[in-house]
């Protein structure tokens, strides 16, 4: 049973990701994910604008490149589509553990000024909480992230979860 539903949520999960993928560069035509822990990398072209929705700040929405450091000290890379409704972000990501394979995540959160507050849920079964701060261009983060057991620990926890905007 464990396994049929498994394999069920991942089905879902993977249609979820190939329909947001559809709106999005192919990834040979993007630039890697690149580690965020200071200045972004990647930028959006000369001229792009970030949208700002009603709430005064730029969207979260958009297709990310982020990296997070684990809990072994390592750093995984990602890239990730968010959707912005009103307050809320949804978002899709997947990410490959080395000799593990690859696995999909989405988080539901809520937006207040440049704050992105909520939840992840990973295929490989981890759930946890994170907090993005929202570059004022709109065009990068940083955050951190813990897991469920972990969530008193969020402001002090050293495990970042950062990203850089590909498209606006």
């Amino acid at each position: 049973m464990h396994k049929s539903v498994f394999v069920l949520l991942g089905c879902i999960v993977c249609v979820m990701v190939i329909a947001s993928g559809c709106t999005s560069p192919s990834p040979s035509t993007t630039a890697p994910p690149a580690a965020t822990t200071g200045t972004p990398v990647v930028s959006p072209p000369h001229g792009t604008t970030t949208p700002v929705p009603a709430h005064g700040t730029p969207s979260w929405a958009g297709t990310w490149n982020m990296t997070w450091r684990e809990t072994n000290g390592n750093q995984t890379p990602s890239v990730a589509t968010f959707t912005e409704a009103g307050n809320t972000v949804y978002g899709n990501y997947s990410y490959t553990y080395p000799g593990e394979g690859t696995f999909t995540g989405y988080l539901n959160a809520t937006v207040r000024e440049n704050t992105l507050t909520g939840t992840y849920y990973e295929s490989d079964d981890d759930v946890g909480y994170f907090i993005f701060v929202l570059s004022a261009d709109g065009n990068s983060f940083t955050g951190r992230w813990v897991h469920a057991t972990n969530q008193s620990e969020l402001n002090t926890t050293v495990n970042f979860w950062n990203g850089v905007r590909m498209v606006p």
